[in-house]
């Protein structure tokens, strides 16, 4: 038992020291673990970091307490005996349990013997059986063991320095007092280098044991980097910075490295002093980039202003010459003189020693250019009128100054000569306006005057400029009666080519009428019809317009050259006045109401307007008939006119020649020739006479025939043909005297000729009035007894209508006969008076409307129709005897001065009344849209003063032949003052009374251009033409009257308070600038 006792507590120990073993290694595994961490974090956190001894302190603790768990774990895990013996049962396993059995009956004190017994056989199985207890570790365990040894002190040997000096502060938990460099030493610290240089910044003598980092900014903010071995490389440097270098311990001064870019200018300034002949003033240019540009001589003084200081500057010329600017640091100067262009460059080097890269600059001389010229107006090649006046315009320009503008000219090969316009000019650019007058000069008709401008400048190299030549040539009066021929010619064909689209028009308008007549109801391509016939019928009356402008062009034209004598302009005047009439207000009304009409499409209103819009049609062709035929019936006129003026000018041509040939300096083949052209000029004269003998007519112009034939038979006695050739001959011949009295031979029967023409003009005058005359007293008659007829028809109208209706018609049928026969006298139309006409329009609407009344059964409305043909009637009489007294009186101008004036006064008192209605109209507004007493009162007085405005023009269109020839303008300010009065009358204050009110000031201003266009026309003469510049009329006009207002009686007679609130609004006005 003894034996077993030892080899069980032998086992014992074997097992235990295994367990307390494996705890003890297990414990110094953890602490070298612990140790390792407490390495790293010093490695981390640096030895003086205040974390390391909280973490030294937390490993050590934990260390501890993981070694006693591990300790007393051991502890618990010691092998008592019976666990021993149990271990040896299960570590060979004889299904027995004999050790545990044997411990377990000593320890109860069980029989001995028994005991013995087991003792012995546990002997015996111990020395046969393998009872080695197991290895503290496992292989796995032991090469995991010695791995983690290896690898922590590899990392600790190759760290040994900071390791021993970790572990000495793992021990003490105290960090180990180190002495380090106190301050960096930095290269190269504060530089200056060029831009996009290489930069190294390095630590000079660094301390090893420190890491050294680089701080920089461009700006406000730190930037960091990381120096590897000590130093830091910028490759290419392009911004100033600030740089320092800083460890753990020590920092150094902060450094500063100035980037330079490479030198250049950074701004220009060039001064030019020009030469004093130009006048130029001097100047600063900062814009240039030092290019110049100068005119020569002139003294440049050039400064420019570096980015960066420079230690010298030059301009290097193309032609290898440097000058030497002046100046230090940034800024240098130089003076030249330019004389020649050139190209150069600058050169600047800096303390660097860079360059700056070369840029070529020019210098470039400027010209001084030529003046120049130009004739403005006409600006082309022109006919000259009778007056012999060429108005020009004429502008020059130079770029310093201008002398000696002069007009040069040569007639026909005449040598060239010179008119002074101008010496002394004192600007650069001169508008000169010249009347050249050519009456000196006795142009023969032919005759052609080329003349240009020429000028200088005011430079000493006497530069001088010429404009285009134009020819002026001097028409003969056959030329110009050509032109005027041609001109009616075309507005004959042109109102021809519009009377036969109007008939065709009115053909297919009544079809169109007719077949709405039996079906009322219209249907859409009607619609399209009548809109397209609309449509025509204003192109029709838009081109009719656009002929009148074209004829008064034509007119204004005569005017200027005098080729016709006053009362055939007269005619011409009055004829481009009825083409204007052609397309009237009453048309364009008829067309408006058609269009609202097809618009609406009301059946009854659409045949309504229908109706009148086929009466305006045919008023519409019936005046371009009877304009064609007043066109047609002054042609013989005009041509008497003609052949006279041909003969005036022959007779002046040859008096001048007569004179010419007396002057011994006249060379005597320019003197043949020129009576060779008048001999031409009679020969035209001749044709023109047997053109005129086939244009009268043998009957009607039986006295105008026989002074015609008179006329002919002694020119073909008396041949001043042979005279003028006889004349031409002696002048090549060089005989002048001879020819001289070939000449007066010439000119005495040019005289008689002349006075014969002149004769026969106021013969075919004489013969025309007396047929007007006769023409007019049968009309007057045979209305008269109209008038005594109507007036009978008119007493026997009952309710029934129906026994006068065919004597109303025949009536009706035969005011037309007598219109017809009226307006059959040729120039008839051109001594009725337009009041006429509108009278005559009035009876004829009354007569429709009778029919229409009488149709439609509306028999309450056919008195009033018959007092207005009664009326018509009378008035057509009185206008009549009104024409044939003017007609026999002759006129004046006393009636257009008369109207002019009277139209004045009203649109003053107008404008006073329109004021007044506007501020009545804001007094409204504030009392809140009520009226009192006193201002229903004033709008009364209003009414009463607008009423006797449109009263005044009645008499006035009634009584006054010059108002009549104003009569639609004058009829539409009467309808719209009666309008506004009766608005008036029912205390009406509105917008649209205001618009009426403004719509009479605008007519009779309309009115007043058109008075005073017409007396200007009559009254015209050949005066010398000035340069005239449109005037805004129709604001002077207002203006005018606002101002005039203030005097008018009306305006006095109003109360003080809207005397008041008149001059407030205008005011109002002036400062509003209205």
């Amino acid at each position: 038992m003894e034996r077993f006792n030892k080899t069980l507590k032998k086992l014992r120990f074997q097992l235990n020291a295994a367990i307390i073993g494996r705890a003890v290694i297990s414990a110094l595994i953890v602490f070298l673990l612990a140790l390792h961490v407490y390495f790293i974090a010093w490695l981390g956190f640096g030895a003086h970091n205040r974390v390391l001894p909280y973490v030294n302190i937390s490993l050590r603790t934990g260390t501890v307490l993981i070694a006693f768990y591990l300790i007393l774990s051991a502890n618990n895990a010691l092998l008592s005996r019976l666990q021993v013996a149990r271990w040896m049962d299960l570590k060979i396993d004889h299904q027995d349990d004999l050790y545990q059995n044997l411990i377990e009956l000593k320890e109860q004190g069980e029989d001995e013997a028994i005991v013995d017994v087991l003792a012995i056989q546990a002997q015996k199985r111990v020395q046969e059986g393998n009872y080695k207890p197991p290895r503290w570790f496992k292989a796995a365990q032991v090469f995991t063991i010695l791995f983690f040894l290896a690898g922590l002190g590899v990392m600790w040997g190759l760290s040994s320095q900071n390791f021993v000096l970790a572990l000495r502060q793992f021990y003490s938990n105290t960090p180990q007092s180190i002495d380090y460099k106190k301050t960096i030493d930095v290269s190269p610290g504060s530089v200056t280098i060029g831009k996009g240089e290489e930069l190294v910044i390095s630590v000079l003598d660094a301390d090893p044991r420190l890491t050294h980092r680089l701080f920089f900014r461009y700006g406000t903010a730190w930037r960091e980097l990381g120096m590897g071995d000590n130093r830091y490389r910028f490759a290419s440097l392009e911004d100033d910075i600030e740089y320092y270098v800083a460890n753990e311990v020590a920092k150094s001064d902060t450094f500063r490295v100035k980037c330079l870019d490479e030198p250049y200018v950074r701004r220009w300034e060039v001064r030019y002093q020009y030469p004093p002949h130009t006048g130029l003033p001097a100047r600063t240019d900062t814009l240039s980039l030092g290019n110049i540009e100068a005119y020569r001589h002139t003294v440049v003084n050039l400064n420019i202003h570096t980015n960066i200081p420079v230690k010298t500057a030059q301009m290097r010329f193309a032609d290898g010459k440097t000058l030497d600017l002046q100046g230090d640091g940034n800024s240098f100067s130089l003076q030249i003189r330019v004389d020649q262009p050139t190209t150069w460059h600058l050169e600047l080097n800096d303390a660097l020693g860079r360059r700056n890269r070369p840029e070529e600059k020019s210098i470039q001389v400027l010209a001084d250019l030529p003046p120049e010229v130009k004739i403005l107006f006409p600006g082309e090649d022109t006919t000259l009128d009778q007056r012999m006046k060429l108005p020009l315009i004429i502008s020059a320009n130079d770029d310093f100054g201008l002398k000696d503008l002069s007009l040069r000219y040569h007639i026909n090969d005449s040598p060239v000569q010179e008119v002074k316009i101008k010496s002394i000019i004192p600007s650069k650019v001169h508008n000169q306006d010249y009347l050249f007058d050519l009456k000196p000069f006795d142009l023969f008709p032919g005759d052609r005057v080329t003349y240009w401008a020429q000028v200088w400048d005011n430079s000493p190299d006497r530069q001088k400029a010429e404009s285009a030549r134009y020819v002026a040539r001097f028409p003969s009066i056959a030329e110009i009666y050509e032109e005027i021929q041609r001109q009616e010619s075309l507005k004959t064909s042109e109102l021809q080519q519009s009377l036969e689209q109007t008939r065709d028009l009115q053909k297919e308008f009544e079809q169109k009428r007719r077949e709405l007549l039996k079906e009322p109801d219209p249907s859409w391509q009607d619609k399209k019809q009548l809109e397209d016939i609309l449509q025509q019928q204003e192109e029709l009356a838009e081109n009719v317009d656009n002929i009148a402008q074209d004829f008064q062009d034509l007119i204004d034209r005569l005017h200027n050259n005098e080729a016709l004598s006053a009362e055939t302009l007269q005619k011409m005047q009055k004829i481009q006045e009825l083409m204007e009439e052609i397309s009237n207000d009453e048309l364009r009304a008829a067309m408006d109401k058609f269009q609202d009409a097809l618009e609406n499409m009301n059946p009854q209103d659409l045949l309504k307007a229908m109706e009148e819009f086929k009466f305006s049609m045919e008023d519409f062709a019936q005046r371009i008939d009877q304009t064609l035929q007043l066109l047609e019936s002054i042609k013989k006129e005009q041509a008497v006119e003609k052949a006279l003026q041909i003969s005036q000018e022959i007779e002046k041509s040859q008096a001048a020649l007569k004179d010419k040939t007396a002057d011994s300096k006249q060379n005597p083949q320019s003197l043949a020739a020129d009576q060779d052209n008048i001999r031409e000029r009679y020969d035209e004269l001749k044709k023109e006479l047997e053109n005129l003998s086939k244009m009268l007519d043998p009957q009607r112009d039986k006295e105008v025939m026989q002074q015609l034939q008179d006329l002919m038979q002694d020119m073909k006695q008396s041949r001043p043909e042979d005279d003028m050739s006889s004349s031409a001959q002696s002048m090549r011949q060089n005989r002048p005297q001879s020819s001289m009295q070939s000449q007066s031979a010439a000119l005495e029967k040019m005289r008689r000729f002349t006075m014969k023409l002149g004769e026969m003009k106021e013969s075919m005058g004489g013969g025309s009035q007396r047929e007007i005359s006769q023409a007019m007293q049968t009309a007057i008659r045979e209305l008269l007894i109209f008038s005594k007829n109507h007036e009978s028809l008119h007493g026997r109208l009952g309710d029934d209508p129906f026994p006068i209706m065919q004597e109303l018609i025949a009536q009706y049928d035969g005011l037309q006969i007598l219109v017809n026969k009226l307006f059959a006298t040729p120039q008839m139309t051109l001594f009725v008076p337009p009041k006429f006409y509108m009278d005559l329009s009035d009876t004829n609407r009354a007569y429709r409307d009778i029919f229409i009344n009488v149709s439609e059964m509306q028999y309450y409305r056919l008195p009033e129709h018959m007092k207005t043909i009664q009326k018509g009637l009378n008035l057509m009489v009185y206008d009549l005897m009104q024409a044939l007294n003017d007609s026999s009186s002759g006129g004046g101008g006393g009636g257009m001065e008369s109207l002019m004036q009277m139209l004045q006064q009203m649109g003053q008192e107008q404008m006073a009344m329109q004021m007044l209605t506007q501020q009545l109209m804001m007094q409204l507004q504030q009392q809140g849209g009520r009226m009192d007493a006193a201002m229903q009162q004033q709008i009364q007085k209003l009414a009463a003063d607008q009423q006797r405005l449109a009263d005044n023009l009645k008499r006035a269109l009634q009584n006054d032949p010059e108002a009549q020839k104003q009569g639609n303008a004058i009829k539409q300010i009467i309808e719209e003052a009666e309008a506004v009065a009766r608005q008036l009358r029912s205390n009406q204050l509105n917008q649209d009374l205001l618009r009426r009110q403004e719509n009479i000031i605008s007519r009779l201003l309309d009115a007043q251009r058109s008075i005073n266009k017409r007396d200007t026309t009559q009254k015209r003469k050949g005066e010398t033409a000035q340069q005239q510049f449109p005037q805004q009329r129709g604001e002077i006009d207002l203006q005018e009257l606002r101002r005039a207002a203030l005097l008018d009686d009306s305006y006095k007679s109003l109360p003080p308070a809207y005397q008041q609130l008149i001059i407030k609004y205008l005011r109002y006005l002036s400062d509003t600038g209205l």
